[in-house]
């Protein structure tokens, strides 16, 4: 018996953390790496190219709930003088990019990952997901349930 638990060694695959899993969703986005947190800083002080801006949209992010991110005129203006986002806004759509891909790894699936990030939960003080990721403080409680329900404290 115990020779069998000692040959047992798990894939890569369930080793890495959601959040790793989804920073490495992100770099293939932005195509930069992205390990670490001091990566993120740096991706967000060099700005998100606007062309990168609508790859959120393939981790199932909305188009109507973009608009805090930037405002549609000032996006149509970044896009036609092709500058970056600004560092804030930069920050912002890094949360909101950054929110939907751990959702995506933690669930396995875009509908289902949908379904929670817009569910109203006693948690969030019968808030979405989606509507707290629009604060700092917010998207931290987001990201702390979704990694705690990964690691399996949550049913």
């Amino acid at each position: 018996m115990s020779s069998l638990a000692q040959t047992f060694k798990p894939s890569k695959q369930l080793t890495k953390t959601a959040m790793t899993r989804a920073r490495i969703r992100l770099s293939k986005i932005v195509g930069v790496s992205l390990e670490n947190d001091m990566d993120e800083v740096r991706l967000t002080q060099n700005g998100i190219s606007v062309v990168t801006f609508d790859e959120i949209k393939k981790l199932g992010a909305l188009p109507a709930e973009l608009g805090w991110i930037i405002k549609p005129r000032t996006l149509t203006h970044r896009k036609n003088k092709k500058e970056p986002l600004t560092q804030e806004e930069s920050g912002r759509w890094l949360r909101a990019a950054k929110t939907q891909a751990l959702a995506l790894e933690v669930f396995g699936n875009q509908d289902k990952a949908s379904i929670w990030l817009h569910k109203p939960r006693k948690k969030f003080g019968d808030q979405t997901a989606t509507d707290l990721i629009q604060t700092e403080a917010g998207a931290h409680l987001v990201e702390d349930t979704l990694n705690q329900i990964d690691s399996g404290y949550f049913a």
